[in-house]
């Protein structure tokens, strides 16, 4: 399986060698790049988080610092998982053609794209209001959403007017659930 090329070529927002990857080679890809992408997470919220644990009193030594880190893989799993449900329930209802796992897969390829994203996220989560983190984090963000809206808007094989309104929908969506949450 040659694993380079295709993920490469996603980030460059070509989709063609994704789509000709198996559903094992697909599958592979996917575990690598959310597990990558939970480890990236996990380093970035200890690195930031270390000041946080010291100051509070609390123990910043190896063992803590390896459950941080390693929590970071199942909360991205999770986060990824409940993503593709709601994508796949949305667009399955406006006439998307893809199954769930396929859209489970795809989107876990995609993940790649938000690597650069993490350490950022890591970094607000624990109050830091830098606007240079604060502008990264937006650019990465809207590199990440631009490579997935591609990729689910291929795998579902919806016309730019449904994908359009599903993607004014999902942000309106997830702009009230941020605005409430916070």
């Amino acid at each position: 399986m040659n694993y380079f090329n295709p993920m490469i070529r996603l980030l460059q927002f070509d989709i063609a060698p994704i789509k000709k990857l198996d559903i094992k080679q697909l599958q592979y890809s996917c575990i690598i790049n959310v597990a990558m992408l939970g480890l990236i997470y996990g380093f970035s919220a200890f690195f930031f988080s270390e000041i946080i644990l010291v100051e509070k009193g609390f123990d910043a030594s190896s063992f803590n610092a390896l459950k941080i880190i390693v929590a970071g893989i199942p909360v991205v799993f999770l986060m990824h998982a409940s993503a593709a449900l709601f994508v796949w329930v949305f667009l399955k209802a406006i006439g998307g053609k893809a199954n769930f796992i396929l859209s489970y897969f795809n989107m876990g390829a995609a993940s790649i794209s938000l690597w650069p994203l993490a350490p950022f996220v890591a970094a607000l989560q624990t109050g830091s209001q830098m606007p240079l983190m604060i502008g990264l984090a937006i650019c990465f963000s809207l590199y990440g959403f631009a490579v997935n809206v591609l990729l689910i808007k291929e795998t579902f094989q919806l016309s730019r007017v449904k994908m359009f309104i599903a993607t004014s929908v999902t942000i309106i969506y997830i702009g009230c659930f941020l605005y409430l949450w916070v």
